[in-house]
């Protein structure tokens, strides 16, 4: 019993840390909805297109479509035009059937490399199985 009361006490810690808001480099207008793992869905959507110095936003959305508890890796991956690219990460976990929903702000600095910049959001779950969805944002 004691085991099971450290685990929701671990699902209700984790739950609320998947909370924080990651910082993405991202803006809202394209969306890409994927699910290469069964277990995890991932919907990314950022705008087309977004000048230096604009605060913009980026909507996620993770599901674990399980029936278990799935403990995530989520990753942040902006790669800009010259292919160079920033990550930011955390990890949570995910309880049976729950969906996260998160709006990421982000100011484009003016170290901002102008043309088509690439997001990815990408969950991973410990058994490795990963689902990742990508959508392009014009720096201008």
């Amino acid at each position: 019993m004691r085991s099971r009361a450290r685990l929701l006490i671990l699902a209700a810690v984790s739950a609320l840390l998947l909370q924080l808001p990651l910082s993405l480099p991202v803006a809202l207008a394209a969306s890409d909805t994927q699910a290469q793992n069964p277990d995890i869905s991932v919907t990314l959507t950022v705008p087309d297109q977004v000048s230096v110095g604009d605060t913009i936003a980026a909507t996620m959305e993770i599901v674990n479509n399980s029936p278990k508890i799935q403990f995530i890796a989520v990753k942040g991956i902006w790669t800009d035009p010259t292919g160079d690219t920033s990550v930011q990460s955390q990890n949570g976990l995910l309880l049976p059937g729950q969906t996260v929903d998160r709006v990421i702000n982000y100011l484009v600095s003016d170290k901002c490399v102008p043309g088509t910049h690439q997001i990815t959001l990408s969950v991973e779950t410990r058994g490795g199985g990963t689902s990742s969805a990508t959508a392009p944002v014009e720096v201008v």
